[in-house]
C-alpha cells in the first residue's frame, strides 16, 4: 500500500485488521446461527440462505453428506484427524455471487466435541473455467481440484482445509467460510479508487508470477507501453459494455420483461 499517504495507509491497515478479525467462523457463528428447540441452527434468510434436511430424505442433504465423507477421506492425515474432532450440526443452501449461478453451494456448520470453536465450511460445485473454450482443457480431471490448486499456487498462505471431491458427474471443492477474508467497502475505496486499483493490480501480478513462469510473462509484456495501452483500451471497452448491459437490464425491468426485487 505504498501508493497511499501515511494517514490513509494507517487507516486502511487498521480497517483491514478490524474486518479480518470479524470475518471468521466465530463471527459468522454469532451472526448466522440461532438456538431453536435446544439446537444451534443456521439462521434462514430466504431465498439467499435456506436450510436443507428439514424434511426426511431430502436429496440435498444426501449430496452434502456424500461430498463431506468423500472430501474427508481425501485430506492429509493430520487434517483428517482434526476434522474428526468436529460434529456435523446443520447445513443450508446458499445463493452467492454471479459466478455460481446454477451451481450447488452449501454452508455447513460444525461444532467441536472437545472444546474447539465452531466452524463454517462452504461446499461449492465447480465447473470448467470460462477460459477453457478459448484455450485448452485443464490438465486436472477435477474442476474442484483445479480451483484449490490454483489458490495454493497464487496465495502465499492457503486454507489448510481446502479440498475437493467428485459426486457422480459433478465436481466440488470444500473450504472454510469467512477465513479472515476482507471485502472492500466501496464507500471507503471510492476516494482512493486509482491507488486501490494499483494495489490490486500489483497483488494480482505477483499471484500470476507465482503460478506461471515470471520470465516468460516479463518477456511477453516487454519494456514498452504496448501492453499497458492494450489493457487500457480493453478496460474502457469493458466499462462501456457493462454500462450498456446495465441500461438494457433497467429497461427490461421497467418494461416488465424481467421481475426484479430489492437486493439482499
Amino acid at each position: 500500500m505504498n501508493v497511499l499517504g501515511k494517514r490513509d495507509r494507517e487507516a486502511m491497515s487498521a480497517n483491514i485488521a478490524k474486518q479480518s478479525e470479524r470475518r471468521t467462523s466465530v463471527g459468522a457463528f454469532r451472526k448466522l446461527t440461532e438456538v431453536r428447540d435446544g439446537r444451534r441452527l443456521i439462521t434462514e434468510e430466504p431465498p439467499f440462505r435456506v436450510r436443507v434436511g428439514v424434511q426426511p430424505g431430502d436429496p440435498q442433504m444426501e449430496i452434502v453428506r456424500e461430498v463431506v465423507e468423500a472430501y474427508r477421506a481425501s485430506m492429509p492425515t493430520h487434517v483428517h484427524r482434526l476434522l474428526e474432532r468436529f460434529t456435523f450440526t446443520d447445513v443450508a443452501r446458499q445463493v452467492v455471487g454471479v459466478g455460481s449461478v446454477g451451481m450447488r453451494v452449501f454452508l455447513m456448520l460444525v461444532e467441536g466435541r472437545s472444546g474447539q470453536a465452531p466452524m463454517f465450511f462452504q461446499i461449492k460445485q465447480a465447473a470448467a473455467s470460462v477460459y477453457e473454450p478459448f484455450t485448452e482443457p485443464s490438465a486436472l480431471a477435477n474442476h474442484g481440484e483445479r480451483v484449490v490448486v490454483g489458490q495454493r499456487l497464487m496465495q502465499s498462505a492457503t486454507d489448510m482445509f481446502a479440498g475437493w471431491t467428485r459426486l457422480g458427474e459433478f465436481d466440488f471443492y470444500v473450504r472454510q467460510f469467512r477465513d479472515m477474508k476482507v471485502i472492500p467497502d466501496s464507500r471507503k475505496v471510492a476516494p482512493n479508487l486509482v491507488p486501490f486499483a494499483v494495489v490490486c493490480g500489483q497483488a494480482l501480478a505477483k499471484a500470476h508470477a507465482r503460478s506461471g513462469d515470471p520470465v516468460a510473462i516479463s518477456a511477453y509484456l516487454g519494456s514498452g507501453s504496448t501492453f499497458n495501452a492494450a489493457i487500457g483500451r480493453y478496460a474502457r471497452a469493458y466499462a462501456d459494455q457493462t454500462a450498456a448491459d446495465h441500461a438494457d437490464l433497467v429497461a427490461a425491468i421497467q418494461g416488465g420483461q424481467i421481475e426484479a426485487a430489492e437486493g439482499w
